[in-house]
């Protein structure tokens, strides 16, 4: 019990401290994409899921939270991102039989064509390019004991903009406590640490005029050489239990209602918590909802979510509207199956 006290204390004190560190670095970050929320369950609810995983979309949230899967899982994830961009997500999770779990999984966000246009031709040139951001992970996720599962993600990261792009890898780690209070849970998982991303290409090849002076020395082939930018780093904190349910503070069968808080600290942007729940009936429909605070756009969130049976598997599909302010609102799809 000690030991168990000591852990949340940690937990819960972390972002105070790291809170209390820095300063807002806004746009000093490359790979933004790793920031967008993964699954429509999680999204749903304000995106306070790192202590719940109850998917294989968890590969995203806390690499710790797949010991607890014990089938065979895979979720499929697609958004309608701002902007026409498409975030898709795919996961895979295998149950090990020793308390342990691998994972693996891909993210992408994809841009359509666009034009290039240029001063001397503003409606276009004729020439389209595009983007494509890419992260694949592989995790690995054990139970260390009845009360803490710990997790680890390695990933490789690249981005890439006509021409150009910029590879680099980076790793996730996450731990969940189960208090023992109830199915009360506590998650915290640490996101994207890594040696910083640079760009080259072609684009960045430039004929260099060593002497403007002079008519005789000859142009030289340079490359032009970027800074090297950090990724999105984060420390994600979050609780969950069960207010009505089996295990719930109020006893229920066939009804679930679960609550989760959320925090994060990340190191381009301030701190911004979110709320989140779920209604759950007979374990085949979900009501769900959120809010997320301190955020420029960011606010409400609302889902559904559907189980179907099918032999000794189960199907499950999710949706999730999320309201970005003026930027609009951000639909989310996803296709689960456990075997």
């Amino acid at each position: 019990m000690k030991k168990r006290l000591l852990a949340l204390s940690l937990i819960v004190l972390l972002p105070l401290i790291l809170s209390a560190q820095g300063s807002t670095k806004v746009g000093t970050s490359a790979a933004q994409f790793l920031k967008i929320p993964v699954g429509a369950k999680a999204a749903s609810m304000g995106n306070a899921y790192a202590s719940i995983g109850a998917d294989a979309t968890a590969l995203y949230w806390n690499p710790a939270c797949i010991a607890g899967l014990n089938r065979l899982q895979g979720s499929v994830a697609h958004s309608s991102w701002i902007a026409g961009l498409m975030h898709n997500f795919a996961g895979v999770v295998v149950p090990m039989g020793d308390r342990s779990a691998l994972g693996v999984s891909g993210i992408s966000l994809q841009s359509e064509k666009i034009e290039q246009t240029t001063l001397e031709r503003p409606e276009g040139t004729g020439v389209f390019y595009d983007a494509l951001d890419l992260a694949l992970g592989i995790t690995y996720s054990r139970s260390m004991t009845e009360y803490v599962d710990i997790g680890v993600t390695g990933k490789y990261v690249s981005q890439r903009l006509w021409s150009e792009s910029g590879q680099t890898f980076a790793f996730d780690f996450g731990a969940v406590l189960k208090t023992g209070f109830k199915d009360m849970k506590l998650g915290v998982s640490f996101q994207n640490f890594g040696p910083g991303l640079t760009m080259s290409g072609r684009e960045l090849i430039r004929q260099l005029d060593q002497d403007p002076a002079s008519t005789a020395n000859p142009y030289v082939e340079t490359t032009i050489q970027t800074q090297e930018w950090d990724l999105p780093t984060s420390y994600r904190v979050s609780t969950s239990i069960s207010l009505i349910g089996d295990q719930g503070l109020v006893t229920m069968s066939g009804s679930r209602l679960l609550i989760a808080l959320n925090a994060i600290h990340l190191n381009d942007n301030p701190e911004h918590f979110s709320i989140g729940g779920e209604y759950e009936f007979q374990g085949l429909f979900a009501i769900r909802g959120g809010y997320v605070f301190k955020t420029d756009q960011e606010g409400l969130t609302l889902g559904l979510g559907v189980n179907i049976p099918a032999g000794g598997s189960v199907f499950t599909l999710d949706y999730a509207y999320a309201a970005f302010g003026l930027l609009g609102s951000v639909s989310h799809f996803t296709i689960s199956a456990a075997f």
